[in-house]
């Protein structure tokens, strides 16, 4: 999505969805739903969160995050507000988040289910819909979701994609007009 943007530096990262997606609502107790997804997310995973909610509240900060490092979560990308965002930016685990925002979401926020299809804002579309085990990969420009069962027509096209490119790069270092490079590979 266009809209997401680091928590800190920049960083790459790729892995499979775990999902979690919630609610803004006010209710008193504790998210026993929250601490449960988090308590179960397997290593080596990136934990999409989606909140489905307009610019308020935080589903997502420090306490959260730093249970989600220690069980192995490769990163989050969360489509719904972050605070914490200063220790969020050193704490060694990449995030992604659609705005920051200091107001709590204990009592306003809360998870209604995990390793579910969850509907994230998209950039080609309003809604993407992320499944678990879709997988999730972010650099420097962004993040995609790739869905799982396209995996490796996807792979075969990114690994072709870079040759050309490359390619195209260095004939176009070496002084190659741009006209005669689109001829050459197809496209620039």
């Amino acid at each position: 999505d266009n809209c997401l943007r680091p928590i800190g530096p920049a960083a790459v990262f790729a892995g499979p969805a775990y999902t979690v997606t919630g609610e803004s609502v006010r209710y008193t107790g504790g998210d026993r739903a929250k601490l449960e997804a988090i308590d179960h997310m397997p290593e080596g995973v990136v934990a999409v969160w989606a909140s489905r909610c307009a610019k308020s509240v935080c589903c997502f900060g420090d306490l959260l995050g730093s249970a989600m490092r220690a069980r192995g979560c490769v990163a989050a990308v969360v489509d719904g507000g972050v605070r914490d965002t200063a220790y969020l930016a050193e704490f060694g685990m990449p995030v992604v988040a659609r705005y920051r925002t200091p107001v709590q979401g204990v009592g306003r926020w809360r998870v209604t289910g995990s390793q579910v299809k969850v509907w994230v804002r998209g950039a080609l579309d309003e809604w993407l819909c992320v499944s678990p085990g879709d997988i999730v990969v972010g650099d420097s420009d962004g993040v995609i979701v790739i869905p799982h069962d396209l995996l490796e027509e996807v792979t075969a096209k990114v690994i072709e994609w870079s040759r050309i490119e490359s390619g195209s790069r260095a004939d176009i270092i070496a002084g190659m007009p741009l006209l005669q490079a689109l001829e050459k590979y197809g496209h620039l």
